[in-house]
């Protein structure tokens, strides 16, 4: 009787796993099917909603990083690709193939040739993965010379910023210079001014006393000339 009970159980239990399965496998099936129809968005729909489900299966992660990928989600792509990884089931090679090529679509370039070069040494016979990391260097190469010249120009730039800076500052002071000197000319020439004009002035005023004085003298000689012409009469005494 225990056996029989037993049995039960188990086929239950067994029944609710297979529909459990049953259902990730159909899920897993229909996604990929859209996958293969072009469907991306839909495709990534419903490998999230497994992946939800089944956190713990890694083909779910790895397809789902599929349809990242196809959908321009790079950075949730390298990370599903990275879930995956998880299980030493997967094909690690692909796994970090694809990674690098995620990485490549970033424009990281570095971290695509550690990439690539990972997947080659889990199957040194990735022909794509090798090709790959080639032309990754290629394009690391291009990308730090124009980096490089990018950075000669933004320092041909700068010097040329300085040297400006520079000539406007002297340029500035010479302004400056040229200013103060106009302005001490200026009152050089207002205290020559002021002191011709006070010159002239003690000048005019020595003239006026000198005439004055001269004026002086000539009216006492003409008083002493006509003293000497007039004939003064006695006086009469009347007593």
């Amino acid at each position: 009787m225990k056996r029989l009970i037993l049995i039960i159980i188990f086929c239950i239990f067994a029944n609710q796993l297979f529909a459990l399965n049953y259902g990730k496998v159909i899920k897993n099936s229909k996604a990929n099917r859209k996958y293969n129809e072009e469907e991306f968005e839909f495709s990534e729909k419903l490998h999230k909603e497994n992946s939800i489900e089944y956190p713990d299966d890694t083909n779910i992660h790895f397809n789902l990083g599929d349809a990242y990928y196809k959908t321009e989600k790079y950075e949730e792509a390298i990370t599903e690709y990275i879930n995956s990884l998880r299980d030493d089931r997967v094909d690690k090679s692909n796994a970090y193939y694809n990674i690098g090529n995620s990485c490549f679509q970033q424009q990281d370039y570095i971290k695509a040739l550690e990439n690539y070069k990972n997947s080659l040494i889990h199957n040194p016979r990735n022909i794509d993965a090798k090709y790959n990391y080639e032309l990754t260097k290629q394009f690391l190469q291009m990308q730090q010379e124009q980096e490089g010249q990018g950075q000669n120009q933004q320092s041909d730039k700068d010097k040329e910023k300085q040297d400006q800076e520079q000539q406007d500052k002297k340029d500035q002071e010479k302004e400056d210079e040229e200013e103060q000197q106009q302005q001490q000319d200026s009152k050089d020439e207002q205290d020559q001014q002021d002191q011709t004009s006070e010159e002239e002035l003690k000048q005019a005023e020595r003239i006026l006393d000198a005439m004055q004085r001269a004026e002086d003298e000539n009216q006492k000689e003409r008083i002493k000339q006509l003293l000497k012409q007039l004939k003064l009469k006695p006086v009469e005494k009347n007593w």
